[in-house]
């Protein structure tokens, strides 16, 4: 095994003392004594002691100096690569969602450029379905386009990680806040409780969420392929998070090739769990079409409710008068993807349409969508209007 050390010294002086107080806490190391060189923490493995010097003020000269003998003492007691527990350090108060890619005929730690853009993208999809399904006040089969304040914060927040090798993997790191004792005591203190606090946070619920309703997405594609049950395990595992949204998230994990891949879940130190066994989740080839399947009958079934609908008319159609059907490419929320729209309008609206057509002039419309077969319709459309913002 290659055992890396860290030589850089801005990579080094970028952890914080508080960084690798949570990660010497959280690894079972105890504090001795401090001095005015920093505290010294003490850890034994297999009947051996190992001490460590960990500074505390950041602004010292040498601080990337002392931070990097820290680093050498804590490779040696866990048998690791230095960069490898950099990294951990970096990532102690992060909750850390990875996908394991497997795409065929690529050379370890590449992926497709297509497949990669496609990859990063779904993986986004897959953390604001898990964050709609927490911050929702029901379970949905289908989340809206158009995400609430708390999700697009959340969003916000949340980093990708540096791709790595081991066929090409990805990451998002969530970060959330500390779990401190009941008296609220800092990780520079000597004795913290394991008292747990009331709830979780919103970033932790998110992370939990995901996890869950991945592993039941997971369950439900392989009940689908060996009983008789269809898609219904989908529909009953709603309430754990599996929605349209998330299926759809999974699939373009695979990329177009469908390649297998895994999904897993590692808790931020800093804020410790007991008893939750997060195994990594694995998908094969055949569930995709599975869970394509799924989101597509989840939409059917239930309408995304009061989307917008904004683009040009490009297709019209009704025999005589009155009513008329017309279709519009355009988006649909804040998705920037380019969708076409099918629609039944009353007379009065078809006209306006009609005019807009003729004028080459952009309009809004406000819905439900659903899914049939391969087309979206807006069903109960109404606030039919010229939109020419678009233009701009």
């Amino acid at each position: 095994m290659i055992r890396a050390h860290v030589t850089d010294q801005a990579a080094l002086a970028a952890r914080s003392p508080s960084e690798l107080a949570m990660y010497l806490r959280a690894n079972d190391w105890v504090i001795r004594d401090r001095d005015g060189g920093g505290i010294h923490w003490v850890k034994s493995v297999g009947g051996d002691e190992f001490e460590a010097l960990q500074p505390q003020d950041s602004s010292l000269r040498d601080y990337a100096l002392r931070v990097r003998d820290l680093l050498s003492v804590l490779a040696l007691t866990e048998d690791r690569s230095e960069l490898d527990v950099l990294g951990d350090i970096s990532t102690v108060s992060a909750d850390v969602h990875s996908v394991r890619t497997f795409p065929a005929d690529r050379a370890p730690g590449t992926i497709g450029l297509d497949d990669g853009v496609q990859a990063f993208e779904s993986l986004r999809n897959l953390v604001a379905a898990a964050a709609s399904a927490v911050s929702a006040e029901q379970p949905r089969a289908v989340h809206p386009a158009r995400k609430t304040a708390e999700v697009l914060r959340f969003l916000r927040e949340v980093r990708i990680g540096s791709p790595s090798e081991g066929s090409f993997v990805l990451s998002v790191h969530t970060p959330v806040p500390p779990r401190l004792s009941s008296q609220q005591a800092t990780f520079f203190d000597d004795e913290v409780s394991d008292a747990l606090e009331p709830a979780e946070p919103f970033e932790r619920q998110v992370s939990l969420k995901l996890y869950d309703a991945v592993r039941a997405a997971h369950t439900a594609a392989g009940d689908a392929l060996m009983t008789a049950d269809g898609l219904d395990g989908f529909t009953q595992a709603v309430p754990a998070g599996v929605s349209a949204n998330l299926c759809e998230a999974l699939v373009g994990l695979g990329g177009e090739a469908g390649h297998a891949f895994e999904v897993a879940l590692r808790l931020a130190p800093s804020r410790p769990m007991r008893a939750r066994q997060l195994r990594p989740i694995r998908f094969r080839r055949d569930h995709l079409p599975v869970l394509e399947s799924a989101a597509q009958e989840l939409r059917e079934r239930v309408p995304d409710e009061d989307v917008l609908v904004t683009g040009h008319v490009v297709r019209l159609h009704r025999e005589g008068t009155g009513s008329g059907e017309i279709s519009v490419s355009g988006t649909i929320d804040d998705d920037e993807r380019l969708r076409r729209v099918w629609m039944n309008l009353p007379d009065t609206d078809y006209s306006m349409a009609t005019r807009a057509h003729e004028e080459m002039q952009p309009v809004s419309v406000r819905g439900d969508l659903v899914r049939r077969g391969t087309r979206l319709y807006l069903t109960n459309p109404s606030r039919l209007q010229a939109a020419p913002d678009l233009e701009r």
